[in-house]
């Protein structure tokens, strides 16, 4: 699948949940879907979550229409904690960063991000952990 492939895929498993849903719930059920991806499509699939983790707006910038790509990004954030992709360490990095900065999130979310990160940089093996 292609990066773009991908970014369908995973809009069309989020419209498929009741909209009562939090990402809370949603994220892993995404991110276990996306399970085998991380090992035929893995490139395609690290395009598609950058793609999702390059949200950046200003904390007072932000509109109503920046709610759906910060959801990503936090979609994002989980699926490569979920599956262990640590070859997304320097866009969380950057992400994180970009909080310090206020460049985009609230800074009540750095230590959050900071998590996400130190659990994703735990793993090096490039392969998906067994969640069964």
């Amino acid at each position: 699948m292609t990066k773009d492939e991908i970014i369908n895929y995973i809009e069309e498993m989020l419209s498929s949940f009741p909209i009562r849903m939090s990402g809370n719930e949603i994220n892993p059920r995404v991110a276990n879907k996306l399970r085998g991806l991380a090992v035929s499509d893995r490139p395609s699939l690290l395009e598609a979550l950058r793609q999702y983790l390059s949200f950046r707006v200003s904390p007072t910038k932000r509109q109503p229409e920046d709610a759906r790509p910060e959801a990503r990004l936090w979609l994002a954030l989980d699926v490569s904690e979920y599956l262990e992709l640590y070859e997304l360490k320097p866009d969380i990095e950057s992400l994180l960063q970009d909080i310090r900065n206020g460049k985009t999130l609230l800074p009540v979310y750095e230590n959050m991000v900071a998590r996400h990160l130190q659990k994703i940089s735990a793993n090096k093996t490039g392969f998906p952990p067994s969640r069964e």
